[in-house]
This record gives C-alpha cells, structure tokens and sequence, in this order.
C-alpha cells in the first residue's frame, strides 16, 4: 500500500486517548503513514473517531470516509434514555443538528460513511442495516508488557484487581455491593473523578462513590496510567470485569479487558456477556459467572488454586499468540483501508 495522508477527527488533540492511539494510529504509524489531525483537505482518507462530531464530519465531501464505532450505540434501549442522549448532545453542540433521538445521528453518520469499524460481532449486527461495509477490529494491547503468570510471584499477591473507565465502575459497586466478604480487597485503577453528565460536566469524586457502595476498607484505589494498570495488576491474585448487564451498551463490549489482563498474566473472571462467553468455549475454562453464588466459587478457587488460575493464563496467552498480535490487527487495517481506496 502507498503511503496515505490520513485526517483523523479524533478523540483528543495529542492523539493520547486510548480510542485514538490503540487504534487506527497504532497502524498508521507502523505503517508510515502522516496523519493529520483535524484536517479535511488533501487527504486520502478520513478517520472518525466516535467522540467526535461523527455526523457533521460523516457529511464532508471529497476524501473517502471511515466511521470509529467501538461502542454499542445501536443497541435496543428505552425511547427515554435515547431521546435524553441526543437531545443533550445536540443542545451543547457536541453534534451540530437538530434534537434528535442518539441513535438517529448514529444511523445517518453510518450511512454517509464507506465503511464502519466496530469491535465486536454484536455491534456489526447491529450496524449492517445501516453499512454494508463493516469491520470488527480490537484495540492493539501492545502498549501492555506480555507477562508469564510465574513472573507475578503470585503466592507473595494479595487482592482483586479491576481498571477501567469510571463509566463501567457500577458492575464492580452492583457485584461488590452485594458480596459481604471482609477478605475480600479490590486493587482499583480508574479515573479520580467521573462526570456524571455527557462524559464532561458535574464531576463527581470516584474514592467518596466508593466508600459507599463498596466500604471504606474493601478496596484501595489508584489514578489510571499504563503504570498503574501493570503495577497493580502484578501484586493482585485475580482480576475481575463484573459488567452490568442492565445496560445494553456494557453487554455489547468486546473482550479488550480480558485480553488485556491474559497479556498481563493475571487470571480474570467476568460476567457473562457474549463477547467473553466466546473466549471461554474457545478457551474450555471458566471465566464467565452467573450470580452471586457463581462469582464468589469462581474466585474462592482461583484464589487458592495455584495451577488452576496458571492454567486459565496459559490458555489465555495461547489465544492471544494466535489470534491477536500486532500482525494480525494490522493486517486486518490493511484490508479494511484497501476496501473503501
């Protein structure tokens, strides 16, 4: 393929969020390619990153178009929250139209693109009506070091470990919550603050949420770097990714966060949602949980199983040696890109 100057209306400006630089970015720049961010006119390509104002850039003329998709949008959801969400977006100018139901503005940047690249068979399902032209393509984990489960001197570990966005943190309170278990500690990595409006206003302080829906001495908490996640990580026994499952937009996430935590050697557990049940019959071994009576067997035997939990790790990073490497994924942007030029 030549080389491609790509415009990318992106996430951030410096091209450091993770939906930016684990995605389209990590290819370009592999590859050679310039990118240019923000910028519409000679170009060859035109990237749009969900967080941007996808419509208003889906309807620019020229350059053929690409539509960043990585979340569940298109999900069944009540009128109220989708009608909210629009109508909120619309009022502060995040999309330039009129108030409108979310997923309307999602469905017409869908049809305006010439292709859409999303991140887990459920999304593309539900994005086929709108584009033909859909890919699924995970996020590159290679900014995570690949780490043998021995290397973790896990018998010195202690703890549960759980990073993510504040915006999936109501699993853990809704899991957590709920299991009354004194010995149990979360190692917690996640943004310090979470905005409780459009993702930007009211902030709200994340360790004052948890101390109580969780209990002051249930868990200790740690601001998100790529540091954190991998130090931490290292000294908790067992990671966890209670999804919650009332929220459809959750249920449709891929297996980033699972893939993550095999790459870093850390046995994981999580809730049964379709992209993690898949991993676990590929795998044969148990990783998804039902209930609270399922999740606290699950990691009473992790915890003191030693060969069990190396086990799951070592099933894990085979996965992942054959399925997701930096090869692969850049292979599948090298067709993705070369089917809309």
């Amino acid at each position: 393929m030549r080389k491609l100057r790509i415009g990318i209306s992106s996430y951030s400006a410096d091209l450091s969020h993770p939906g930016d630089r684990r995605r389209i970015v990590s290819w370009a720049r592999h590859k050679g390619h310039e990118i240019i961010v923000g910028e519409t006119r000679k170009i060859d390509l035109l990237f749009i990153s969900e967080g941007s104002d996808f419509l208003r850039m889906s309807k620019i003329k020229g350059p053929p178009k690409i539509f960043d998709l990585i979340d569940g949008y298109l999900a069944p959801q009540s009128s109220f929250n989708d009608t909210l969400r629009g109508f909120s977006k619309s009022l502060i100018r995040q999309h330039r139209t009129y108030p409108r139901t979310y997923t309307s503005i999602v469905k017409e940047a869908c049809r305006n693109v010439q292709l859409v690249i999303c991140s887990s068979q459920e999304q593309m399902d539900t994005i086929r009506p709108h584009n033909s032209n859909v890919k699924v393509i995970l996020d590159n984990h290679s900014e995570f070091p690949f780490r043998k489960y021995q290397e973790r001197q896990s018998k010195n570990s202690s703890g549960l470990f759980w990073e993510g966005t504040t915006f999936t943190l109501k699993g853990v309170e809704n899991l957590f919550g709920r299991i009354a278990d004194s010995s149990i500690h979360l190692n917690i990595v996640t943004d310090l603050f979470h905005p409780r409006l459009l993702g930007r206003f009211f902030k709200q302080d994340v360790n004052t949420r948890l101390k109580h829906s969780l209990g002051s001495n249930q868990f200790s908490l740690y601001p998100w770097s790529i540091d954190n996640v991998v130090r931490h990580s290292a000294i908790s026994k067992l990671a966890v990714i209670p999804v919650y499952t009332r929220d459809k937009l959750q249920v449709m996430k891929p297996e980033n966060r699972l893939l993550i935590m095999h790459r870093l050697g850390i046995p994981c557990l999580t809730s049964s949602i379709p992209s993690y049940t898949r991993i676990e019959r590929t795998l044969q071994t148990k990783i998804t949980c039902d209930g609270i009576t399922d999740w606290k067997m699950s990691i009473s035997r992790l915890l003191i199983d030693d060969a069990y939990a190396s086990d799951q790790v070592l099933k894990g990073q085979e996965y992942l040696r054959e399925f997701h490497t930096e090869d692969i994924l850049f292979d599948k942007w090298d067709k993705a890109v070369k089917s809309i030029l």
